[in-house]
């Protein structure tokens, strides 16, 4: 029996809901896709499914959304990929934008970080808004949604049958009326941190997380006060209340602030989350940088370490892994949920293809190897950071003391505070990409000082009045692939191009044609060539790009590259 929470979490500034708990399923009938867990990930990967015509079903353990503020900083690209759910409103109207972080030693500022910032860019570098709010949107985006059901008060314990040679797999689930089997062609982990999948298939497979865990532990608390402060990252390393530690703050919605301070080797989270220590700390903190007396109350609090790990690959035959279920990533520079939403954005799409049998199961390799690689590198990025802000060890420390003491006077290292927050991982090594491109000597090929380069993101250019160029994509088809034609496009197309389009569409699938011929759009992505064609991933991705596609060759181009990228019929 599973007896999830009946009451509302309690809370100063958001109002819960607790939904009534859903009935078990009758018969046993065989879903696309079952989604354990209803949290950003998981939410984000149903939505998108449904968007190219997946039903899913998504098990949610509680029956209310995350108690506590937990992720409160999403990036450009998380705003890019919620757009396509229709969850980014919530941003637009509660959200705190901010382009800034500050790094403070002994009361002095020793670094400034400023992130790139266009004034008509569709959306900040950061924003801050409490998970809360984004799942809240993410619910409400789905109750529209007929391809997707969530069943509340459903816990999903174990997973039996994954393998490729099995049509489907089935998982054990668990409710407050009794146990049910729920069999699925496919079933994505999306189970937060504590996975129970997970920890399953590390017991069963082998598939055990990789990296580095850090012995610092850090307090979270979240207070309502109202302070004269802008909106940016405030860092403070050594201050005098908490010597040799770190503290952070951070602006939210409504009046909130996220104060995070690193804890004592010797002291246990119990001791650290009394109301005696928590308000010691936070009233130390508010001395220091000079609001000491303003009244202040706690709305949730809670202890984490921070971790660097991933598991070493994201699918076991039929069950696939998607964020914090897939890796643990330091909250030093806004990585888990954002890394998390590249996820789902990236296995969506594929995985539609796949369930929809215009793929092999083979290309759901590719989100695993695509993915890992992002995870790895955030954890080689998150590493450095996290050493800077909880040394794991007496040299780092000394090291990092070192820093510290030289930043008050020597501006040569204090580049080394930078955080280096969270970006969009470019898959410049992913098989789906075509092979030639802007490297090779062939002058119908897109040369390598212009555009934007295979395996990059889109770069989400203002079009006037026609709005932003994600505006522009397609998110709801099966296949979702866009090619883009930048110019004339009567220039860099040959003339059998849109009969080809036209063919593969009837067909059941192929890309849509747009054409763009802002200037802005063509001095970012053709620079002095003028023009420009790319080929895009549903998850805005470029996987080719050429100068021209021609009446002689063109088409054959384009073929290959869609059968390369998973994109043609199969």
């Amino acid at each position: 029996m599973h007896a999830p929470l009946a009451t509302p979490h309690p809370s100063i500034y958001f109002n819960y809901d607790v939904y009534p708990a859903s009935p078990q399923p009758a018969g046993a009938a065989v879903k696309p896709v079952v989604v354990v867990g209803a949290g950003p990930v998981g939410l984000t990967t149903a939505l998108l499914l449904a968007r190219a015509g997946v039903r899913c079903v998504v098990l949610a353990a509680e029956r209310q959304v995350c108690e506590g503020s937990r992720a409160i900083v999403f990036t450009r690209r998380s705003l890019e990929i919620l757009q396509q759910t229709g969850a980014h409103a919530v941003f637009e109207r509660m959200g705190l934008p901010w382009t800034c972080g500050n790094s403070f030693y002994r009361g002095q500022r020793v670094f400034r970080m400023e992130t790139d910032h266009n004034p008509h860019d569709r959306f900040a570098p950061l924003t801050n808004l409490q998970q809360q709010f984004v799942e809240q949107a993410l619910i409400e985006a789905a109750a529209t949604q007929p391809l997707v059901e969530i069943r509340w008060g459903h816990l999903a314990q174990a997973v039996l049958e994954s393998d490729d040679a099995q049509p489907h797999a089935r998982l054990s689930v668990h409710t407050e009326r009794g146990s049910y089997m729920q069999a699925a062609q496919f079933i994505l982990a999306c189970d937060g941190a504590k996975s129970p999948i997970r920890s399953q298939f590390s017991q069963q497979h082998g598939l055990k997380l990789e990296g580095s865990s850090y012995e610092g532990r850090f307090v979270i608390a979240d207070i309502r006060i109202q302070l004269p402060l802008p909106t940016e990252r405030l860092a403070f390393f050594d201050p005098t209340w908490n010597p040799g530690n770190t503290v952070l703050m951070h602006r939210q919605p409504l009046d909130m602030w996220r104060v995070d301070y690193q804890l004592p080797p010797d002291e246990t989270p119990e001791q650290a989350l009394t109301p005696a220590s928590l308000a010691q700390r936070i009233n130390a903190q508010l001395e220091m940088i000079g609001h000491g007396g303003v009244p202040w109350e706690l709305d949730w609090s809670s202890v984490y370490s921070a971790r660097a790990l991933t598991l070493p690959r994201y699918r076991q035959g039929r069950v696939l892994f998607a964020g914090d279920a897939a890796h643990l990533l330091p909250i030093f520079g806004v990585r888990g949920a954002n890394t998390g939403l590249q996820d789902a954005q990236n296995l969506a799409w594929k995985l539609a293809l796949v369930v929809q049998g215009h793929a092999p199961l083979a290309l759901l390799d590719t989100y695993s190897h695509e993915r890992v690689a992002a995870a790895r590198e955030i954890v080689h990025e998150a590493g450095k950071s996290t050493r800077f802000m909880t040394p794991p060890t007496r040299g780092f420390r000394l090291l990092r003391d070192a820093v510290l003491s030289l930043s008050l006077t020597q501006a040569f290292v204090r580049p080394l505070y930078h955080w280096r927050t969270s970006r969009a991982h470019a898959y410049t090594d992913s098989s789906l990409n075509v092979a030639r491109d802007d490297a090779a000597a062939d002058d119908n090929l897109m040369m390598a000082e212009t555009g934007i380069a295979v395996g990059e993101p889109l770069v989400n250019v203002a079009l006037g009045d026609d709005g932003f160029l994600l505006d522009q994509m397609a998110y709801g088809t099966a296949a979702g692939f866009v090619l883009l034609a930048i110019g004339d496009a009567a220039q860099v197309l040959g003339a059998d191009i849109p009969a080809l389009l036209d063919q593969l569409r009837a067909d059941g699938g192929g890309p849509r044609l747009l054409s763009v011929n802002h200037p802005d759009a063509v001095a970012r992505y053709a620079g002095h060539h003028g023009q420009a064609v790319y080929l895009v991933r549903p998850d805005h991705h470029i996987c080719a790009r050429w100068l021209r596609l021609s009446a002689a060759t063109g088409a054959e181009r384009l073929r290959a590259a869609l059968a390369c990228a998973g994109g043609g019929r199969h």
